[in-house]
């Protein structure tokens, strides 16, 4: 329905004083049928105000339901959208307008401890310290990832219009999801001004301390970044992994990298201060789980390639990004980053 004319009140103020319909076109500048509908329904209802139950009325987010939902969700707020509309038997889309339209309320992740939330506020107040001086410019951020031969897709948004699934098969226009499809673990580095090869461990290979230091640090990271670097300091950032705060691993850190972040340095359960993990691994995902893979040799010479095409203004992007969410997990106090 078409939403009433803003000049409504201003019509009816000139028509009642007195005005002619046709004057009030001239000074308002609105369409004759304006004006003329709008007196036409004063003298009918008397107001110009809108009729009661103007529009159809709702029939699923009714008062009665949003009551349900605010006392569903206040018996257990983990409840998820979906799982609430299967429940009460209406779509999720229906379900979010009133958890999200008439109740406000927002899905967050589960908060860290008190504990964890202090420790990731006084390590991020340091970190942000250290890049005031521009450190996170010669630092080198690194992780580790899985990454599938399968496809990434939403079940609920991937649809085929076909007569048969059959043709639809045929068509190659299904996905199917193996409940242990082929896998690898990547491992990359990323700095202001360049990134690692990539490497690929070897499939059931554990990483531990041992491994994460003769395969990882010694044959990959280490000859790239005295060549990258070329004499210049640098430091080197890993997370919380065992493998990396194995003493072990501390102490060949300590030993062989002219400067590193400790284990008791780094924020813990800190996804949202690496680079890797909140920007590069996510848009590498995408581009590579874009369609299945026939192999693991197919899916990593697909990984070389987008990992190749990353651009060197992109990667400092991503690194001139970590001031800003240092500052954003301190004002969350250690909490997580949500999306409000």
């Amino acid at each position: 329905m078409a939403p009433p004319s803003p000049h409504r009140s201003s019509i009816l103020n000139l028509f009642k004083a007195g005005v002619p319909p046709v004057d009030i076109i001239k000074r308002l500048g609105v369409p004759s049928r304006t004006v003329y509908d709008s007196i036409s329904r004063f003298k009918k209802l008397g107001t110009f105000l809108d009729r009661c139950g103007r529009g159809r009325k709702p029939t699923v987010v009714t008062p009665d339901r949003i009551k349900a939902v605010k006392e569903r969700i206040r018996r257990n707020a983990h409840r998820s959208i979906r799982k609430m509309a299967k429940g009460m038997k209406i779509s999720s889309r229906s379900m979010g307008r009133i958890v999200k339209d008439k109740l406000k309320l927002t899905c967050y992740r589960q908060p860290f401890s008190r504990k964890l939330q202090r420790r990731n506020g006084s390590k991020g107040q340091k970190s942000l310290q250290r890049t005031r001086n521009g450190e996170h410019l010669v630092t080198v951020f690194s992780d580790e990832k899985l990454f599938t031969v399968q496809a990434e897709f939403n079940p609920q948004n991937h649809r085929v219009l076909a007569e048969t699934s059959e043709e639809a098969f045929a068509n190659g226009r299904t996905i199917h999801q193996a409940s242990h499809p082929a896998s690898v673990m990547v491992f990359g580095a990323v700095c202001a001004d360049g990134k690692s090869p990539l490497l690929f461990v070897d499939q059931g290979v554990k990483i531990n301390k041992e491994v994460y230091i003769s395969q990882i640090l010694e044959k990959t990271l280490l000859p790239w970044a005295q060549k990258h670097f070329n004499g210049r300091r640098w430091v080197f950032q890993q997370d919380g992994a065992p493998a990396h705060t194995a003493k072990l691993s501390q102490q060949w850190c300590e030993t062989h990298l002219p400067a590193f972040i400790p284990k008791d340095e780094w924020p813990p359960s800190s996804p949202d201060l690496n680079p890797l993990d909140y920007f590069i691994w996510g848009v590498l995902q995408n581009k590579v789980n874009a369609k299945p893979h026939s192999s693991i040799e197919a899916l990593k010479k697909t990984l070389v390639k987008e990992w190749d095409a990353l651009s060197p203004e992109y990667l400092r992007a991503t690194i001139d990004a970590y001031p800003r969410c240092l500052r954003a997990v301190i004002e969350k106090r250690g909490g997580r980053m949500e999306q409000d």
